[in-house]
């Protein structure tokens, strides 16, 4: 089994919008949970002058003072690097803890045509990506669940791993949903629609217990429930976001074109989702490698 990824510090990535404003307040009440300093970054492109421009270091001190408003002890520090915002945020995602971003202004069709930082971002991040979304502005942490979608694969399992990490600081409850089509079963067929499920979704459910067994002994005050979800998982994580406070998902890092062409949750959810969502790659590192 993996560890939580041993990255220092939550990133966030400010550009002057209201979201990411509210991407930095979010960031802020988990970095005091967890002990952690925020970096507020803002990226310029590439300029021959010298010195920081003062409308930069105005989008920080905004930044900063919204973080302030929110949690008081979290230590916060700014920078101004340039280059393109994905790269530089995907060069930080190497040494982070997570990278917290405000969330994307353009459709999942434009996504594939033209670049959306975030999504890119998300993409190609080492570490857990979180995009900003609300539909009733910020909320601290509270007393809604963490759902961590689960389909045991590798980046399913980091996605379980970052969500017992979170749900433990945020002092929340977890449920993990696996959702499954008759299409997805090897009984698919026009007799399918008269089975009787119920065996196979308990058979599912104890699945999950097993591969999530060594996630509860490290986070015992965790409260987790399983469920297991006839749908799409995009469309049964969809619903549940309209009652979490994040959603948890693992993502390949496919390219926008690719995601779309195949079909991607974490892809659906960065665009549409009611709440902030994490995506998580597969593990980077573990604690043994860092030591």
């Amino acid at each position: 089994m993996g560890t939580a990824n041993v990255g220092h510090g939550i990133v966030v990535g400010i550009d002057g919008s209201d979201s990411a404003l509210d991407a930095a307040r979010w960031a802020a009440c988990v970095a005091r949970r967890l002990g952690e300093p925020i970096d507020l970054v803002h990226v310029h492109p590439p300029t021959s002058g010298d010195g920081t421009d003062p409308s930069e270091e105005a989008v920080l001190t905004a930044a900063e003072a919204a973080v302030r408003g929110a949690v008081d002890r979290v230590e916060v520090r700014r920078s101004t690097p340039s280059g393109k915002p994905d790269r530089v945020l995907t060069d930080l995602s190497r040494e982070a803890r997570m990278i917290v971003l405000g969330h994307t202004t353009t459709t999942e069709w434009e996504s594939m045509i033209r670049r959306s930082d975030v999504v890119s971002v998300a993409n190609h991040a080492e570490c857990p990506v979180v995009t900003w979304r609300s539909r009733d502005g910020f909320q601290p942490p509270d007393g809604r669940p963490v759902v961590v979608g689960v389909d045991g694969t590798e980046v399913s399992e980091s996605a379980v791993e970052h969500a017992f990490a979170t749900a433990a600081a945020l002092e929340a409850p977890l449920v993990a949903i696996h959702t499954w089509t008759e299409q997805s079963t090897l009984t698919y067929g026009e007799g399918s629609r008269f089975t009787d499920w119920t065996a196979y979704v308990e058979h599912r459910r104890e699945e999950m217990k097993s591969h999530t067994s060594g996630h509860t002994e490290r986070f015992p005050d965790v409260a987790i429930s399983y469920r297991v979800e006839r749908g799409k998982p995009d469309i049964v994580l969809l619903e549940e976001s309209k009652s979490a406070q994040l959603v948890v998902v693992g993502s390949h890092g496919r390219s926008p074109l690719a995601a779309a062409v195949v079909g991607s949750s974490s892809q659906g959810l960065i665009h549409h989702s009611c709440c902030p969502v994490m995506i998580c790659r597969a593990h980077h590192r573990s604690e043994t490698e860092a030591h």
